[in-house]
């Protein structure tokens, strides 16, 4: 039976909207994409006004005057949308970019690097253990994570220097490994936008239209 719930019904004329982009750009679809931006963009006004109002009430209150700096850092980078005073936001860019990018390249090290360092040393143990596959498994990990590290630890190693020849062929065997990293990452995403439409269509099928 069709559901006569006018939010379905909502939802689902949207989702056939989206879905039309596959014919082609036309006016249900960009209805569809302002109607969505507009929701986002209004949600997250409101949620970051809310947000304002929960950081910055101890400084209302005199609790934390220390809350001043990070209010004039976000009001100085408003400035970035009118072209006269633009300079004004450059503080508060540059202290957002540096620090965030400080955070995540620590992030990445620990976990990307020193991550898969320790979990092959720990690993290392495991080839001797378990089934044939597994053992191949974990084979097939530790010598791809070393030839990845080595390939780019050792990217500049002139080709006719000592040892050169040697790793050449590490590098190689690193750069086949990162291709198929690459490749089963772009799998997993496709794999995981794949979801997300089948979970819509099924939606379609069975809360709009009501057939199971």
């Amino acid at each position: 039976m069709i559901s006569t719930d006018p939010w379905v019904w909502l939802s689902a004329l949207l989702t056939l909207a989206i879905f039309s982009m596959l014919l082609g750009d036309n006016k249900f679809f960009r209805w569809a994409e302002a109607t969505y931006t507009a929701t986002v963009i209004g949600h997250s006004v409101v949620t970051g006004l809310l947000t304002l109002k929960d950081r910055f009430y101890p400084l209302y209150t005199g609790q934390k005057p220390i809350l001043i700096i990070p209010l004039i850092l976000g009001i100085t980078s408003l400035f970035v949308v009118w072209r006269r005073y633009a300079w004004v936001s450059t503080v508060a860019m540059a202290l957002m970019i540096g620090v965030g990018t400080g955070i995540s390249i620590r992030t990445l090290i620990a976990t990307d690097v020193v991550g898969n360092v320790r979990a092959v040393i720990s690993e290392t143990a495991k080839v001797l253990e378990g089934s044939p596959a597994t053992r191949l498994g974990y084979f097939i990990r530790i010598v791809f994570t070393i030839c990845a590290l080595l390939y780019f630890l050792f990217i500049l190693v002139p080709k006719g220097g000592p040892g050169g020849k040697f790793f050449n062929y590490i590098a190689t065997i690193g750069k086949y490994a990162l291709i198929v990293y690459m490749g089963i990452a772009i799998g997993n995403t496709i794999q995981q936008f794949v979801g997300t439409a089948t979970v819509a269509i099924d939606r379609l099928i069975s809360t709009w239209l009501g057939l199971s």
